[in-house]
């Protein structure tokens, strides 16, 4: 829409500076070339009689058709033209023989407009428009060369002479007119303004706009026109409209884009310089052609999408950190359930390696509670069995005295292998513990140790009752104070060991701690399955982990080593104490 306001500026400024007709056409074709560069124009005058025409003006002609006769039939659409002067045609792409084959101008896929130029009489012109296609183009093509069309017949009834005067400003008349219409119909506000910014021509989209009449809108400022009694010093409209007009002092065309508040419309407002008419009167020469576009729809539909792509890409965002934390997790779970696949790897390893422990101390106990019955046992009462049978046969001699001295020997023999009796029961039950409880067992227990392993220096510090530990503990604790004590006659190379026991926060907490040589600890003490040394202290924590306690070994080469043992004590004695009531 804005060439049309410029072929009209133009048109307007060469029909004034051309007196002869065909300077008028050179102007016309020279404008539309300008406008739609891509495009060629060729203005045709008829021979009436021999039937041909003849391309006396035009811009970018084709040079087989300057100033050369060529026959209507070999032009259809400007015979058509001539034929139907009221109506601008459109065709296809021109014949390849009418073009010589060196031509500048491409020929093929070109869309063609011709129209005859008005005339009272008889058409003797016709314009030839023709270009590339251009859908978004098409109307306003069409526009294009009827308007100029128009304003040339115009012209040349001007120029033809005072006999058709009437008839030549009944055309011009008809070409306002119809030029007036057509810039009616257009959803643009398009107008002029003179040199104070006062409108002087303006169209009924006004009306549309809801901007008032086309009346009410002449000899008023265009920033009255489209705000009404608008009394804001600051308005960016008014300053906008200033800053473009002022612009056209010194170039061709200004524009700018205002988003109104006033009105609610997105505008464009495209400014062009005119030329002015010097036969008009000095307050109403056009200064400037206009067009005020509303594009709120497209300002609107731009501001949505972009809203759309941000949520968008805030949602892909958002996602984007879902899935990363979900892989994340994943991750995180294959790492746990690998650790826990190489727990359970461990643990079928150890519970094998405990199977074959437990039958091998099965069968190593047999065959120390065997071996101990057959060596003191066995030949205790062997020897008695010898004794009292000797003292038998003394009694048939009558030997009293050598029979009482022979029965004498004989029952401290007895009493001897009572000792040892209990000596095999103390190490398979001690009696103690099921007699008096843990803590008493514990330190009958670190007794019999120091009588047998005099040489370590032991150091008691029991400071809990028999009442205070569970009788469900009551084995595993006194078994693992004897593991732990055994481990450190055996490896320790130690020269005191201190057992401590104690009840602390409902836990009871059991330690035993030496002076030895200490090992090097790495690990988890349930992998050490290959050193005989700590075989001891897996079974130690085996041993508290099965009565719900803990076990946690420290040791360093040179530095001795610490067991710790732990039980949770409150939960069994609230069972003990509620079994005490119910009983």
């Amino acid at each position: 829409m804005q060439r049309v306001v410029n072929l009209v500026a133009s048109l307007s400024s060469a029909c004034h500076q051309r007196v002869s007709f065909r300077a008028m056409t050179e102007a016309a074709s020279a404008t539309l070339v300008e406008l739609y560069p891509d495009a060629s124009v060729v203005i045709f005058e008829r021979d009436a009689v021999a039937g041909n025409v003849r391309a006396v003006a035009g811009a970018r002609i084709p040079r087989a058709w300057s100033m050369r006769a060529v026959s209507l039939a070999d032009v259809p659409l400007v015979a058509s033209a001539f034929a139907q002067p009221d109506t601008v045609l459109q065709g296809g792409a021109l014949h390849r023989e009418a073009v010589a084959k060196d031509d500048p101008v491409p020929v093929g896929a070109l869309r063609v407009i011709c129209g005859a130029i008005p005339d009272p009489v008889r058409p003797a012109y016709a314009i030839l428009f023709f270009a590339p296609p251009n859908a978004d183009q098409a109307k306003e093509r069409l526009a294009a060369v009827d308007i100029a069309r128009r304003m040339l017949a115009g012209s040349a009834m001007s120029a033809g002479g005072s006999a058709q005067r009437l008839k030549t400003l009944a055309s011009i008349h008809a070409a306002k007119r119809e030029w007036e219409l057509t810039a009616d119909a257009l959803p643009e506000v398009v107008g002029l303004v003179d040199a104070r910014h006062r409108v002087v021509r303006i169209n009924r989209a006004l009306e549309r706009w809801s901007l008032g009449t086309v009346k009410d809108a002449l000899r008023r400022d265009l920033h009255d026109v489209l705000h009404a009694r608008c009394e804001d010093p600051g308005c960016a409209l008014a300053g906008a409209l200033g800053g473009a007009l002022a612009m056209l002092a010194t170039e061709e065309a200004a524009a700018f884009e205002l988003a109104d508040e006033r009105s609610g419309r997105d505008l464009v407002v495209l400014l062009r310089r005119a030329a002015e008419d010097p036969r008009d009167a000095p307050d109403a020469r056009a200064h400037a052609a206009f067009v005020v576009q509303d594009v709120t729809s497209l300002r609107s539909i731009e501001r949505e999408l972009k809203t759309l792509n941000h949520a968008l890409e805030q949602r892909v965002e958002e996602r984007t950190e879902e899935l990363t934390a979900t892989n994340r997790l994943l991750r995180e779970e294959v790492t746990r359930r690998s650790e826990i696949e190489r727990d359970l790897l461990d643990s079928q390893r150890e519970l094998e390696g405990l199977s074959d422990r437990l039958m091998s101390t099965q069968e190593e106990e047999r065959q120390r509670i065997a071996q101990d019955l057959h060596d003191s046992i066995g030949q205790s009462l062997g020897a008695l069995k010898y004794s009292l049978e000797r003292a038998q046969v003394l009694l048939r001699r009558f030997d009293n005295a050598a029979a009482a001295s022979l029965l004498e020997s004989t029952v401290l023999r007895i009493q001897r292998l009572m000792t040892e009796v209990r000596s095999i029961s103390m190490n398979l039950r001690p009696a103690v513990l099921d007699d008096l409880g843990a803590a008493s067992a514990v330190r009958f227990l670190c007794r019999e140790w120091h009588d047998v392993y005099q040489d370590i220096a032991i150091d008691t510090d029991i400071a809990v009752d028999d009442a205070d530990i569970p009788q469900a503990l009551g084995t595993n604790v006194f078994r693992a104070v004897q593991e732990s004590l055994n481990n450190v006659a055996r490896h320790a190379n130690a020269q005191r060991v201190e057992v401590s026991m104690r009840v602390v926060e409902g836990h009871l907490k059991v330690a035993i701690r030496d002076d030895g040589a200490g090992f090097a600890l790495s690990g988890d003490v349930r992998r050490l399955v290959d050193r005989p040394e700590l075989r001891g202290l897996r079974g130690l924590r085996e041993r508290a982990a099965r009565a719900g306690g803990r076990c946690d070994v420290s040791s360093a080469p040179g530095r001795g080593t610490t067991v710790l043992l732990e039980w949770p004590i409150t939960g069994i004695a609230a069972a003990r104490d509620a079994n005490a009531q119910l009983n």
